[in-house]
């Protein structure tokens, strides 16, 4: 093994974080150990452990996007409380047995991907009710570049709470401390990194098995091309949910994958190629309908600029297909972080142009996030 994720090294080295304290777990499927123990279980062994949390897709990961849940007992006997539900953050009462929180998810280094986002509610609540968190960390699957613009204000949400890019390049751990200091919320925060990982590595250089962080992120490579892909869930066309390559088979009925293939490989974007495929997918949109469309084939991960290639998805779907497309444009709205990303692309303005003026802004964020980094 050449990583050992945080939770590892808190039952190795620092389970005096968790002597004579009443525990609480904020984990999911995603949640384990090197040799696949679940780290409920492992917490549920070690430690005085009085409460589980579940982030969306529930406690064992197997409920669809988007889909509330309700919390109850788990199966261990300990009671179980759904962040995805009623409430996105946990409640006094929730809150009130417990000294610490032990929070173990894999992030996806994307600004859309829920986990991370409910970790810093809880986070916030915790430091409200006085209780500690700590944060036993894991690699970022996509490595420590930075790439896409911010978020508004007005844009906040799940899938974007404060305001950092696209592909944020920090670890859970990192972005944990980053708001708490920002926002001044104040939390006992402990985190606890991993051992042997640094920005640079691929997952595959890290000798952990890929567990996937929820249904439709089903391998690394799906993570890798994810904060572009996403993009496309604000037009109507089908990500590949519902099939073998979810965000990354990316089509509809009426597209002509070869023709879209052509137009985008023509643009020569570093990292990637485009591929036509045909699928017939088992979930929304377009259920068991023939589509057509592309797959990013990545060439050379370090060169890729997902936000990027997503975006010129995106652009080139606007001027081959202008009659049969539309905007759910609340949700690409929050996702773009502004509504200025969609108004550009119906002006006609180049992909190229808009993704070139992202760099002041991830430049900010680069000295923004300096001081909370924990791996070179």
């Amino acid at each position: 093994m050449i990583v050992r994720p945080g939770i590892s090294v808190l039952l190795d080295e620092r389970c005096d974080l968790l002597a004579n304290r009443r525990v609480g777990v904020l984990t999911n499927g995603s949640g384990v150990l090197p040799d696949l123990t679940s780290t409920a279980e492992a917490l549920l062994r070690a430690a005085d452990v009085r409460a589980l949390f579940a982030p969306e897709h529930g406690l064992r990961g197997g409920i669809a996007h988007g889909e509330h849940i309700a919390g109850g007992v788990d199966r261990s006997g300990v009671a179980l409380y759904s962040l995805y539900g009623a409430n996105f953050a946990p409640t006094r009462e929730q809150l009130a047995d417990l000294d610490v929180i032990v929070c173990d998810l894999q992030d996806v280094g994307c600004r859309f991907y829920t986990y991370v986002w409910t970790a810093i509610k809880l986070i916030e609540a915790a430091a409200q009710a006085g209780v500690a968190v700590i944060v036993t960390d894991r690699p970022n699957p996509i490595g420590g570049a930075i790439e896409g613009p911010g978020v508004e204000p007005e844009q906040r949400t799940l899938v974007g709470l404060y305001d950092v890019p696209m592909r944020h390049g920090l670890t859970l751990g990192e972005l944990a401390r980053l708001i708490n200091d920002e926002e001044k919320f104040g939390c006992d925060l402990t985190v606890v990194p991993c051992d042997g990982w640094n920005r640079l590595m691929r997952w595959a250089d890290t000798g952990l098995p890929w567990v996937p962080p929820s249904p439709n992120m089903p391998t690394a490579e799906a993570a890798l091309i994810y904060p572009g892909t996403c993009l496309s869930e604000g037009i109507n066309i089908s990500v590949g949910r519902g099939t073998a390559k979810p965000f990354e088979w990316l089509g509809a009925p009426w597209l002509d994958g070869p023709l879209l293939a052509g137009t985008l490989n023509r643009l020569n974007l570093p990292g990637v190629r485009w591929r036509p495929v045909a699928f017939t997918p088992c979930a929304e949109p377009y259920t068991g309908e023939l589509c057509e469309g592309v797959q990013p084939h990545v060439t050379d991960p370090d060169a890729l600029r997902p936000a990027a290639a997503g975006l010129a998805l995106v652009a080139a779907i606007v001027q081959l297909y202008p009659e049969q497309l539309s905007w759910n444009t609340a949700h690409f709205d929050r996702l773009a972080g502004s509504p200025e990303v969609r108004a550009a692309l119906l002006a006609g303005t180049p992909p190229e142009q808009i993704s070139a003026s992202w760099a002041v802004y991830e430049q900010a964020f680069r000295e923004r996030s300096a001081p909370v980094l924990l791996y070179r």
